[in-house]
Formats: structure tokens, C-alpha cells, sequence
């Protein structure tokens, strides 16, 4: 097994074939597991393939090794011929992280540097200059941890979820980096930008981010995604002065963080980023259907975007099928998981908070719902979701690869294990910015909370019938 846990990938596989074994409920034409063992990158990954009924979510063995931090991720899906899943686990290399030795913090106020300096694309071989430019500028404190492993880095260059453009010295060290990660397919995540304070005022990081965003179109990218964090309003700027359309906020998203230069020390909660779209390619017309407490979202993005995008009002006559298609991801080191609904159905409600208590037993902190917003079933079985403690996140556009039936776009609710959250160290760079996260955090807190006064009121009537019994 390559140095990886070898009694927690039998675990894995037992516990994955025990949920295959459960879901082979009669009438299947093959009772056969299928399982594969394969190395990606920095990780060690189990698949199993079932002709059961369709998977949901992990078995219940499968989440406890999540939330012991035994697995690195879990994934279920269906292809249409079969149920897919899927359980990673670490090799050694995917904890080797920088080796800083005599490597030092570059001060702010640093002589600037003459040397001439060579584009290009980012290569695999460039992962380790790249940590270490992240360590000269950055110290401990970048918020993207994963850029401190660079085998990690590595693998996602060489498997193309990483591209990127750099800036290169004559000592083959990086002064500058302007990288991408593909979050979905035709849809890239831009940002990792770093450049060494040696080398700034030189223009560089601009001349980086035309390189990729050229690189993008010619690769067949549509849309460009930015996480700009709330505590700087530079990156907010940068993302709105390029015409990106701010389309939402992801609260209390990742593991706390510290920025050098912007928090003081490191933060006492998750922190929170808002999200920014940007289109490559020109947005074909479409129908949406959102569910009624997202609508006004919704509307307010469409009016500051002016996309060719209709909303459409919730019918009682939308056809849905009984049950609905759901695929999950778990992210165990940032304690988030992500539920994706590719077909809604009668279900869905159900099928959500099945889907949370689920997630939530990992340990998930964020959860993620991304809604088929060009689904008509999607506003009229969708319209409760608030009452799971489910709130509003985001819209983007074309966030799946487009049909003639659908054009991908996807509404994302958000499930947060504190639903109430701390703005006080937040800084906008717009009033409009301000405007839209404010709402998404007042909803949250709103629909959170709610749940939490429903259930003390139901115990504390409970209580008052037991005594009148």
C-alpha cells in the first residue's frame, strides 16, 4: 500500500462493501462489488462500484473513519451504470510539508530587486520554489495550508487541477505566482497570488494574471471563479475592478487562519470568504427556478449583472421524479463537506437532512448544498430547505457543464455548525459588497437559530405533557 494506513484501507473497504451489501435490496441483475485500489498523487484511493440502489452517502463506518481523521476524503456518486465510491487516505508525502531550514521571511520593506525574470507556465518540478516563495513572503500564515506540502502541489500540477503562471528569477527561485484550480468542469478558481516582496511594483503579478486568464480561454474555460477574503477589501477591489460580479459568501468556510499584515494574529473563528463570478465565454438565456427564501439573492445579482437569466415563480405541477440524485464530498481537513443535487426530486427535503445528519456526524463544520437552479422542482421542493438551518451562499452561473435541457446553474445553501458569525474584523470595498454579505449573514443567523428555538420548544413541551400525564 505504499506507506499508507493499511489497516485503515481494509476498514475502509470492509465498511464501503457492508453499505453496498445494504443498498442490494432484490431485483439488482448483479450482485458483485467491484473494487480497485489506485495511487493519485499524495494519496492512497479506494474505489467501489455497486449496482445497488443509488448511494447517498458513506456508510456509517466510513463517516467515523472521517471524523477520526483516518481518511483525507470521501466521495459517493452514481454514472448511471453503477454507484460509485470512493475513500482516500494519506501517503507519507502527503504530510511532508516545507522544509524551511534556512529560508527566511523577506521583510515588507526589502531593497527591490533588478534581476530580470522569466514567464512562463508553471510546471510540477516548479512545486517546492513555489512553498518556498509562499514561506519568503508569507511566513507560517498563508491561509491556503495546502501550499505548504509541496508534493501536494505537485500532484495537482501533473494531474492538470493546478495551473498556473510564474515569474522566475535567475537563481530558479520563484519571485512571482498567479495559479488556478479547477473546481468544476470548464469552470476554474483563480487566486494563490504571491509575489516576493523583492520584486513587487514591478508590474509583474499583472502581467501573470493576463498570462492565465489568456491560458484559461484557450483551454476552453467559461467561467472564472475568486474567493476574496472579508477581512481585506484589496482582493475584493482587485476581483470587481476586473469585472467580476460578487454572487455571494461562503460564512465561516475554512479552519482559522492568520494574514500577515491584515489580522492580528491568528483568527478565533473559521474564516469566511465572499465569492466572485466571472464570464469567459458569453451566458446563454435560461429559466430559473429558486427556491422562495434564495429568490431575492438571486434577483439582486441579476440585476447588478444584467445576465440574460429569468426568474421563474415555484408550481405545485413541476414534475420531479420520487427521489433524488445526490452526490457528496467530505474535506477532512477543513472539516467541510459538500452535498451535490443533480436531480431534484419529491424527496428532497428528506433527502437533505438525511444528507446533513450524515455529513454532520464527520465532524463538518460547512456544509455545502449546490441546488439545480434550471430545475423547475427545484423552487417547489426546495422552498423548505431554511428549516433545516439551510441558508443562502451563493449562485453561480453555469457552474456545470451546460445542456440544451440545462444550463448548469447552480444555487449553493449553506449549513453552518455556528450560524451566528462574527463580522467585526470584515472590510468592504464597495457598499453594495457590504450590502449583499450583511444579507447572507443576517439569514443564516436567522434560519440557524430558528432551528435551535424549535427544538428547545419542543422539549420544553415535552416537558409540560409529561407533567400532565
Amino acid at each position: 500500500l505504499n506507506g499508507s494506513d493499511g489497516d485503515s484501507a481494509a476498514l475502509a473497504l470492509r465498511q464501503g462493501a457492508f453499505g453496498a451489501q445494504q443498498r442490494l435490496r432484490g431485483g439488482e441483475e448483479q450482485a458483485i462489488l467491484e473494487a480497485s485500489v489506485d495511487i493519485r498523487g499524495t494519496e492512497l484511493v479506494v474505489t467501489l462500484r455497486d449496482s445497488g440502489e443509488p448511494v447517498g452517502s458513506p456508510p456509517e463506518g466510513v463517516l467515523a473513519l472521517l471524523g477520526a481523521g483516518l481518511l483525507t476524503a470521501a466521495d459517493v456518486r452514481t454514472d448511471g451504470r453503477s454507484n460509485i465510491s470512493e475513500v482516500r487516505l494519506p501517503l507519507p508525502s502527503h504530510h511532508t510539508v516545507l522544509d524551511a531550514g534556512d529560508l527566511q521571511v523577506v521583510p515588507e520593506d526589502a531593497a527591490p530587486s533588478t534581476d530580470d525574470v522569466q514567464l512562463r507556465p508553471l510546471r510540477a518540478d516548479d512545486a517546492a520554489a513555489l512553498t518556498r516563495a509562499i514561506y519568503r513572503t508569507y511566513g507560517w500564515s498563508y491561509p491556503n495550508h495546502s501550499l505548504y506540502y509541496p508534493d501536494r502541489i505537485a500532484a495537482a500540477i501533473a494531474s492538470g487541477q493546478r495551473v498556473g503562471e510564474v515569474a522566475i528569477a535567475p537563481d530558479g527561485e520563484i519571485a512571482a505566482h498567479w495559479g488556478a484550480v479547477m473546481v468544476s468542469p470548464g469552470v476554474a478558481e483563480t487566486g494563490t497570488t504571491v509575489t516576493d516582496p523583492r520584486f513587487r511594483r514591478r508590474g509583474l503579478a499583472g502581467q501573470l494574471g493576463v498570462r492565465l486568464l489568456e491560458r484559461l480561454i484557450n483551454d476552453g474555460v467559461r467561467a472564472r471563479l475568486r474567493e476574496p477574503v472579508l477581512t481585506h477589501p484589496a482582493t475584493q477591489h482587485i476581483a470587481l475592478s476586473e469585472g467580476a460580479t460578487m454572487v455571494g459568501a461562503y460564512l465561516n468556510y475554512t479552519m482559522p487562519y492568520q494574514q500577515v499584515g491584515i489580522t492580528d494574529g491568528v483568527m478565533a473563528q473559521r474564516g469566511s470568504l465572499c465569492i466572485a463570478f466571472s464570464a469567459l465565454t458569453p451566458l446563454q438565456p435560461a429559466d430559473l427556478w429558486v427556491p422562495k427564501p434564495y429568490e431575492s439573492f438571486v434577483s439582486s445579482i441579476l440585476t447588478a449583472a444584467s445576465w440574460p437569466r429569468t426568474l421563474r415563480t415555484a408550481t405545485p405541477t413541476a414534475e420531479a421524479p420520487s427521489t433524488s440524485t445526490i452526490t457528496t464530498e467530505f474535506d477532512a481537513d477543513n472539516k467541510l463537506a459538500i452535498a451535490d443535487v443533480h436531480l431534484v426530486g419529491r424527496d428532497l427535503v428528506d433527502a437533505i437532512s438525511a444528507t446533513l445528519d450524515d455529513m454532520r456526524r464527520t465532524g463538518a463544520e460547512f456544509i455545502a448544498i449546490r441546488l439545480p437552479a434550471c430545475q423547475p422542482a427545484t423552487a417547489t421542493h426546495g422552498a423548505g430547505l431554511t428549516e433545516l438551518g439551510v441558508s443562502f451562499a451563493a449562485y453561480l452561473p453555469e457552474f456545470r457543464p451546460p445542456t440544451a435541457e440545462d444550463r448548469g446553474d447552480v444555487v449553493v445553501a449553506q449549513w453552518l455548525a455556528d450560524p451566528v458569525v462574527d463580522p467585526s474584523d470584515w472590510s468592504f470595498t464597495t457598499p453594495e459588497v457590504e450590502q449583499l454579505v450583511t444579507a447572507i449573514v443576517e439569514q443564516a443567523a436567522e434560519v440557524g437559530t430558528r432551528t435551535g428555538r424549535r427544538q428547545r420548544r419542543a422539549a420544553q413541551r415535552a416537558s409540560l405533557l409529561a407533567a400532565l400525564d
